[in-house]
């Protein structure tokens, strides 16, 4: 019966788990309730309203199977919580790969898990928040089999490529979970230097196996479907490795790192002084337990253990190394949390010389970790905030764009339009708070028109909002038709005369464009 699996399942969960899991949910609920109970899109989101995903041009070969299971529609709410879920289940198999033991420290990975500010992020993508959360439990996944007592690298593999193939960036996680594991396992279990080397060769043999499976199944599909990559954050460059840049590499890693954590700005705020706080206490708690355990007496692991350290910087941003020129924005550092995990851990982690010591450490870890949670919760709000106004403020010039298109003689039979430039201050896909919050700008979410990727942001828009059917002009015909004097002296909105009707086709001057 029913009734009697789902009983023995429960009896095989440990409390720990439930705590995280359930942790997990409040924070996910504290932190985006207010993005799953209101439709705040942004510019992709007006778009992609409903769209199958078929996003095979960019790599991402398995996003529409799992985006297909909640319907390809934007569903705020549904989606959401999908996210949610599953980001507090990678939490749990997080505590599983860690082998947490005390309900805090499992409460705490938890909530700092689902809502940390990349988790802010892909909620702003809320048509692919669903598939991208189940790459984060996948890529969690792959790392909980890699480094099992008896690994299952096969397993491990396949998990890989799913979430590669879902997004790419993921990968990430699996690389920082499995490094936080070795550091883990050196400094506090011993772990000797020939069984280190055994699991770091089996590791990469099963990474490089997993990211190999992922590309023959793209080259198989790109072919079957005959589709080319996008040139879209240098994909085609990626595929081919012809673009490996190591210095520039190394630059992207190091900005990357510092305005993750400490924002591009420069300056001091809760977030910064929190994450200068927690890396200064973890960096000092892990020395002192690897001088009073002696481990600097040995040489190999010592020399193991800084590598894998330094490694951490790398791995978390690993993608640079293919592609220098990538932009490595919000969406793809959720490898970045692992680095809270080292400080979470130090709760329940080595022996103090007294007692008093030990509960120190604890409220230590205890206070700054439900700070940094309520800073990201506040994180969020604040991102969800600025997303509504900018909707809003959007909303409101496609109200009076509408209008215009109204008030031109013949524009009722026109089935075509034709968008020149973009609204000023509608260019910025993020907001620095900080950190950067991809997917949210304090302008206009009316961008201009995306031909790599085939979109038009207007022409989505007018056409869902104010019931209009055109199909947006790009391409050989966009710049023949630009040449036009006519279109050329158009001024530019918001003045009179922006908008005009030229043949079958409305044309709206937002800003200035040149013609290749």
């Amino acid at each position: 019966m029913p009734e009697n699996i789902l009983k023995k399942l429960n009896s095989k969960i440990l409390p720990q788990w439930k705590v995280c899991f359930y942790a997990a949910v409040i924070a996910g609920l504290l932190a985006h309730v207010y993005k799953i109970t209101n439709w705040l899109p942004n510019w992709d989101s007006l778009v992609f309203r409903y769209d199958p995903q078929n996003m095979l041009g960019l790599g991402r070969w398995f996003l529409p199977v799992v985006c297909s299971f909640s319907s390809f529609y934007d569903l705020p709410f549904l989606n959401g919580i999908i996210a949610i879920a599953f980001h507090a289940l990678g939490a749990v198999y997080i505590c599983r790969i860690l082998n947490i033991q005390k309900n805090i420290t499992a409460g705490l990975i938890g909530a700092v898990t689902v809502s940390f500010p990349t988790v802010t992020s892909i909620m702003m993508y809320n048509y692919v928040v669903d598939g991208y959360s189940i790459a984060f439990f996948l890529s969690v996944l792959a790392a909980y089999y890699l480094t099992k007592e008896k690994p299952k690298f096969i397993l491990a593999s396949l998990l890989i490529a799913l979430s590669v193939g879902i997004y790419q960036a993921y990968i990430t996680v699996t690389i920082m979970l499995i490094l936080l594991k070795m550091i883990d396992e050196m400094i506090f279990d011993n772990v000797t230097f020939s069984a280190f080397l055994k699991k770091s060769l089996q590791v990469l043999l099963s990474g490089i196996l997993g990211v190999a499976i992922y590309g023959i199944v793209l080259k198989l599909l790109l072919g079957v479907f005959s589709v080319e990559l996008l040139d879209y954050q240098g994909m085609g460059e990626t595929a081919s490795l012809s673009n490996i840049d190591i210095p520039g590499s190394l630059y992207v890693i190091k900005e990357t790192f510092i305005k993750c954590f400490f924002g591009k700005s420069g300056n001091i705020n809760v977030y910064v002084a929190l994450n200068a706080f927690v890396a200064f206490f973890t960096l000092l708690y892990y020395i002192k337990h690897a001088v009073r355990n002696t481990l600097y007496k040995k040489t190999v692991i010592f020399l193991m253990i800084a590598i894998l350290s330094i490694l951490l910087i790398f791995g978390a941003a690993i993608l640079a190394f293919v592609n220098p020129g990538v932009d490595y924005h919000n969406l793809m550092l959720m490898g970045y949390s692992v680095f809270y995990l080292f400080f979470v851990m130090i709760y329940e982690r080595g022996t103090e010389k007294t007692e008093r010591h030990s509960v120190i450490k604890c409220w230590i870890v205890f206070i700054t970790a439900l700070v940094i949670i309520a800073d990201q919760i506040v994180i969020a709000n604040v991102s969800y905030h600025k997303a509504q106004m900018a909707y809003e403020k959007s909303y409101g010039v496609l109200v009076r764009i509408a209008d215009r298109i109204e008030q031109q003689p013949g524009s009722e039979d026109c089935d075509k339009l034709l968008v020149i430039g973009a609204l000023d201050d509608s260019e910025a896909y993020s907001v620095e708070l900080p950190p950067d919050i991809t997917g949210i700008t304090d302008g206009y979410i009316l961008r201009a028109d995306d031909e790599t990727v085939g979109q038009s942001v207007l022409c989505s828009a007018i056409n869902d909002y104010c019931g209009y059917n055109y199909s947006f002009i790009s391409g050989e015909e966009k710049k023949a038709l630009m040449r036009k004097d006519s279109i050329n002296t158009l001024p530019q909105w918001p003045l009179e005369g922006c908008v005009a009707v030229i043949d079958d086709t409305v044309v709206i001057k937002l800003g200035t464009e040149g013609v290749n």
